[in-house]
């Protein structure tokens, strides 16, 4: 199963509240996971939620695709894994997804 991920900024909240801690909403970020199998629709559903919303898509297979581009260690890593068939571990997909989201 494939995975894609779209990221963006949430709505700034209004508070109504007199307290002090209330006033100081931050604005955090939405993640949204989007999983299914090859054909599903993946890539037709994240491509409508960034023209809607605005959000980035972020894509684990074009994220491991470029770091074997790269030719970085990691690249020469998932490069094998592809090559023997394997799936990429999910803390490589992991670190990849949080640098691209910095």
């Amino acid at each position: 199963m494939a995975t894609t991920t779209i990221v963006g900024e949430a709505p700034k909240q209004q508070s109504n509240q007199g307290s002090g801690s209330g006033d100081n909403h931050r604005n955090s970020d939405i993640i949204i996971y989007v999983l299914g199998g090859p054909g599903s629709g993946k890539g037709t559903q994240c491509s409508k939620i960034v023209e809607h919303f605005g959000f980035t898509h972020l894509s684990a297979g074009e994220l491991l695709e470029s770091e074997v581009k790269s030719g970085s260690e990691t690249g020469k890593m998932i490069q094998e894994y592809k090559k023997e068939g394997k799936l990429v571990p999910s803390d490589i997909v992991v670190e990849l997804l949080q640098q691209a989201m910095q």
